[in-house]
C-alpha cells in the first residue's frame, strides 16, 4: 500500500508523506533498521573506549557474566559517539579494532570462544594503549594478580613471569608513563572482580585509576552482578561515579 499526496493542502499533509515516505524506504531496506545506518568512522568518534578482558583461568566461571556486562556497557554507549575495543587477554585471533557499529561487536562478543589463560594485565594494557586509533579512555578489569611485567627501560614486555607486587607497582608505572603521555592524558579506569582479602591486587588497580585520573570499583561477585554494574563505566554515566556515595551503592549491590 503506497501513500502520496500531491501539492499537500497543508503542513499536517506534508508532514504525513513524509512519514509515509521515510516508512517506505524502510522497506525498501528489508524493513530492517540497522541497513540505513550510517556509522561513523571509529577514529572520528569523540569517545573512543578500549576494554582490557580477563580471560584467565580464574574467571572461568564468571566469564559467561563478564561478556554479558560489557554488551550492557555496549547498549549503554551512545551510537555514533562511542567507538569501542575489547582486548582479551589470552584470546590473541579476536580483532582488537576500534567499532562504532556497536551492535555487531555485542554479537560478536556473546558469541565468542575466548581462550583460557594467564593474566597477562601489563602487557594487555600497554598495547591498548598504543593502539590506532587512540583511544580517549582505557577500562580494564580483572579478578587476579598480574603474571607479566614490563621494563621501565625501553618499555619491554616480559610476559609469564610471576612477580611480587614491588615489580606490579614498577610496571603500572611504566603505564602510567604512557597514560600520560598521549595527548592530554588518558584516563584508566580499572575493576578489581575478587574478595575483599586481595588488598596488593585492590591497591594496584587503585594506583592505576587514582594516577590517571580514573575511577576504580570493587566488585565483590558475593555483593555485586557484574552484568548488571559494569554499565556505570559507559561513557553516559561515567558522571555519577564521582560521587563516592554513587560508587559506595554500586560496589555494594544496591544499585541495580
Amino acid at each position: 500500500m503506497s501513500f502520496s499526496i500531491t501539492n499537500p493542502r497543508n503542513a499536517i499533509d506534508a508532514k504525513r508523506a513524509a512519514i509515509e515516505a521515510r516508512k517506505a524506504s524502510t522497506a525498501s531496506a528489508g524493513a530492517n533498521p540497522a541497513a540505513i545506518i550510517r556509522y561513523l568512522p571509529p577514529g572520528e568518534c569523540p569517545d573512543r573506549n578500549r576494554i582490557v578482558f580477563d580471560d584467565s583461568g580464574s574467571m572461568g566461571g564468571y566469564i559467561e557474566d563478564a561478556k554479558r556486562g560489557v554488551v550492557e556497557f555496549l547498549r549503554n554507549c551512545i551510537p555514533n559517539q562511542t567507538a569501542v575495543a575489547v582486548h582479551f587477554m589470552n584470546t590473541k585471533e579476536w580483532s582488537t579494532e576500534l567499532r562504532s557499529n556497536l551492535l555487531e561487536l555485542s554479537t560478536d562478543i556473546q558469541e565468542a570462544r575466548l581462550n583460557i589463560g594467564g593474566t597477562p594485565f601489563f602487557n594487555t594494557l600497554k598495547k591498548a594503549l598504543e593502539a590506532t586509533p587512540t583511544l580517549t579512555r582505557l577500562i580494564a578489569f580483572t579478578d587476579g594478580s598480574p603474571t607479566d611485567q614490563l621494563q621501565s627501560e625501553g618499555n619491554n614486555e616480559i610476559v609469564e613471569g610471576w612477580n611480587t607486587s614491588g615489580t606490579w607497582i614498577a610496571s603500572a608505572n611504566v603505564i602510567i608513563k604512557i597514560a600520560k603521555s598521549i595527548s592530554t592524558g588518558i584516563p584508566i579506569d580499572t575493576v578489581f572482580f575478587g574478595s575483599e582479602d586481595r588488598q596488593r591486587e585492590i591497591e594496584l588497580l587503585k594506583y592505576l585509576s587514582a594516577q590517571t585520573g580514573g575511577y576504580f570499583l570493587h566488585f565483590d561477585p558475593s555483593k555485586v552482578n557484574f552484568s548488571q554494574a559494569f554499565k556505570y563505566l559507559a561513557p553516559c554515566h561515567r558522571l555519577m561515579l564521582a560521587s563516592s556515595s554513587f560508587r559506595a551503592s554500586i560496589e555494594s549491590g544496591r544499585q541495580k
